[in-house]
């Protein structure tokens, strides 16, 4: 065969394919998190903010008291 006419019908199948991707994408339902899920983030976000506070807080006291001898 001819290169352009490999190269065109390379270009029909890749427009082929877009189209029915799109096709499939506005077909699917938008999902959104559970609001168990949305929960479970919300908390464990929390949690992570609590653990950087404290450990913050941890070695904020460290150099205050600055370095123990033995």
């Amino acid at each position: 065969m001819y290169p352009l006419m490999l190269e065109e019908l390379a270009a029909a199948r890749i427009d082929d394919l877009r189209r029915m991707a799109a096709r499939e994408r506005r077909a699917l339902p938008l999902l959104r998190p559970s609001l168990v899920a949305r929960a479970a983030r919300r908390s464990l976000h929390a949690l992570g903010f609590l653990l950087v506070g404290a450990g913050l807080r941890l070695a904020m006291a460290g150099e205050r008291h600055g370095p123990r001898r033995a």
